[in-house]
């Protein structure tokens, strides 16, 4: 019979070392959450590691993986078990998959939202006009013997070239704000059940689980932060929200776990909302703005060799991620 008055299990229930876990968790969780996300920033500047570079292109498709398997694994099931409680009301809790119905309408507003601001962002800037090609029939220039049509296409490509790095950037700025509010919203989820917790054999692999998928979530958004060019102190500013979200969640567990009630249908129900939602977002930008942006692109494209290396990378990072949830 499941407790649904919320007391926590005293059985190995260990405070002093899980507050000492806690803190540990804190301080190793930003630390990861940073380099994650500075590597890609603090990339542009290196050649090895550029964003638009091969060696790179790998990091981002294992991040990818993380990403979704996270959304799909981690999240999923959680917001699933806690909306599926029988502590929770029969009517409406047991009468419908709120879960999946939750995470669709969560994919589909992040659809909504990367579409009508990417739009924005390319009518703000001019990026919907297509330059003309000059006629065949226009005259040779005289003056160094190049037909004044070949001179006109070559302007032409050169600005649709700088259109299309423009809309590229344009797409970046939309995907690195939508992927940062999925990331921030279970953050602070999860960093706020690791705090309320004091079981030390809950914390272990708790903090493991989200070292590891913070650091690669940090990477996969510093990519699209670094594609989107900001101006420094933005990225900075983005970077620093997202690497602090998770310790200030455990933070907040840590000052209401005296009074928390896990299995209380408020907190199932906050939980359980807000997980289901940011699995959509997660899932949605996994799919449609790391894995087929990047997979579809011409650089994957044209080089099979790559294209291989990047399913690897990928397939590698969803399992691994998925394969913690057999201790976390």
């Amino acid at each position: 019979m499941e407790d649904c008055g919320g007391e926590p299990d005293v059985n190995g229930v260990n405070k002093d070392l899980a507050l000492r876990l806690k803190g540990g968790a804190i301080a190793v969780i930003f630390v990861a959450s940073s380099l994650g996300v500075a590597i890609p920033i603090v990339g542009k500047k290196l050649k090895w590691l550029q964003v638009n570079g091969n060696s790179f292109l790998i990091a981002k498709s294992f991040a990818a993986g993380v990403v979704l398997a996270t959304g799909f694994v981690h999240i999923l099931g959680d917001a699933s078990e806690r909306l599926t409680s029988p502590c929770l009301a029969e009517m409406p809790w047991g009468k419908f998959p709120w879960t999946g119905f939750i995470a669709m309408m969560s994919v589909l507003i992040a659809l909504a939202v990367d579409v009508l601001s990417t739009g924005f962002f390319q009518r703000k800037y001019g990026l919907n006009s297509h330059s003309h090609i000059a006629d065949d029939s226009t005259i040779s220039s005289p003056s160094n013997g190049i037909p004044v049509d070949e001179e006109k296409n070559v302007v032409a490509t050169l600005t649709d070239q700088e259109k299309e790095a423009e809309r590229l950037k344009a797409r970046y700025v939309v995907i690195s704000q939508v992927l940062e509010l999925g990331i921030i919203t279970h953050s602070v989820i999860i960093g706020m059940s690791l705090g309320v917790s004091d079981s030390p054999t809950t914390i272990r692999p708790l903090f493991a689980a989200l070292v590891f998928h913070q650091f690669f979530e940090g990477i996969a958004l510093g990519g699209c932060i670094a594609q989107a060019g900001y101006k420094s102190l933005s990225s900075v500013i983005m970077a620093c929200f997202f690497a602090a979200t998770t310790p200030i969640g455990i933070a907040l567990g840590i000052g209401i776990s005296s009074g928390y009630k896990e299995n209380s249908p408020t907190s199932l129900i906050t939980q359980g909302v807000f997980d289901s939602a940011a699995a959509g977002i997660l899932i949605y930008m996994a799919l449609v703005d790391l894995i087929a942006h990047e997979f579809f692109g011409a650089a994957m494209m044209a080089n099979t060799r790559l294209q291989a290396i990047c399913f690897f990378s990928l397939f590698s990072g969803a399992v691994a991620m998925a394969s913690l949830a057999i201790w976390a």
